[in-house]
Order: C-alpha cells, then structure tokens, then sequence
C-alpha cells in the first residue's frame, strides 16, 4: 500500500497541474528615454501666426503671436472696428505635451495652443479642440518669413 506521504505529494502534482495559468500578457516596450513629450521638436514652431478669432460683442478679435526659440511670446490684440488701438502682452510659454503649449502670465483668457504644422489652434479651457460651426476660426495661421532685398 502506498504510503500516506507519497499519497499527497501524488495528490499534490496532479492537481497542481490542473491550475489554471495565468494569461499571457503583451507588453507594450517603454518609449526611448529622451523621446517622449518631444514631437515639438519635429515641429517648425518658432514664428509668427495670425487670425482673426471669434468674439461675442464684435465682428473678431484680429490676434497676432509669436513664439521664439527661447519659449517667449509676445501677443498682440486688436478689436476688429473698435479703433486702432493694439494691446501687446507676453511672457513665456511652456510646453504641456508634444504638441501643446501653455502661455504663461495671461491671467484669465485662453492660453493653451496646439501646435500644428504652420498653425496655432487655440484650445479650449478643458485643454480640447474646439468644435461647432466656428471651429476654424480659432485657427492661426503662420506667416510666411519676408525676404529684404539687399540693395
């Protein structure tokens, strides 16, 4: 007869066979350090954008910004048929993720873009895109650099 010890070592490799396995899991590989957050840098961004946004109590809000190499900024904003009169502001901007930026130092008002290739989307106070039927108004466009000519 067998004994009580073999008897439960035997017990115990046959249900131990009997277990259920864990399922087999896919793993996603890390991002190489150094490349996450870092589509900006794909991104022809330093320059200047232009538009005309959208406003609740005039025909639009003409909005000039230019983004430099070194994160500044500087806005430049004129009431379409208030006057002539332009409001200049900036500070420095920071990059939210790879392709957002933050304007610092505006206080109330939008200040999260997306970067784009040749264009400036302002975003929403939730960080999203804006949509309806004036969505693309809230679009900047890049001006083109002007060439002197020598003379």
């Amino acid at each position: 007869m067998l004994r009580p010890h073999a008897l439960l070592l035997s017990a115990a490799i046959l249900l131990g066979g009997c277990a259920t396995q864990p399922a087999a899991t896919t793993r996603t590989p890390a991002p190489k350090p150094g490349t996450a957050h870092t589509r900006h840098a794909t991104l022809d961004w330093v320059g200047t954008y232009a538009g005309v946004l959208p406003c609740a109590d005039c025909p639009g809000v003409r909005e000039v910004i230019t983004l430099n190499k070194d994160h500044a900024y500087e806005i430049t904003t004129q009431y379409v048929d208030r006057g002539d009169q332009l409001f200049r502001r900036g500070n420095v901007f920071s990059w939210v993720d790879g392709n957002t930026i933050r304007l610092e130092g505006l206080g109330a008002g939008p200040t999260l873009y997306r970067v784009g290739a040749n264009r400036l989307t302002q975003l929403g106070r939730d960080g999203k895109v804006i949509t309806g039927p004036l969505a693309a108004r809230f679009i900047l466009k890049k001006i083109a650099k002007t060439r002197r000519k020598r003379g």
